[in-house]
């Protein structure tokens, strides 16, 4: 049986929805700028589709996990590579 939980939103408070979809919409710029649109930035059309539609409401499993790899690219990466204690 597939896990299939959908009860996950993006919080309006401090306007959390608009910041992410701000980020996103950055990262189809930097997707457009580097050439990385086919790979990267077809994604990233479709999560801010979805959210748009949905305005943050019943967020799937994709949409969540697509949204923490968009922020984790503004992760400075010397964060990023810290070992694990």
């Amino acid at each position: 049986m597939s896990y299939q939980q959908k009860d996950y939103f993006i919080y309006s408070r401090d306007n959390e929805y608009y910041q992410i979809l701000s980020i996103i919409e950055h990262g189809l710029e930097k997707a457009h700028a580097s050439g990385s649109y086919p790979v990267w930035g077809e994604s990233l059309d479709k999560l801010k589709s979805l959210l748009e539609e949905n305005q943050g409401e019943n967020i799937t499993p994709w949409e969540f996990n697509m949204i923490i790899k968009v922020l984790l690219d503004y992760v400075p990466e010397k964060i990023r590579d810290l070992p694990e204690e």
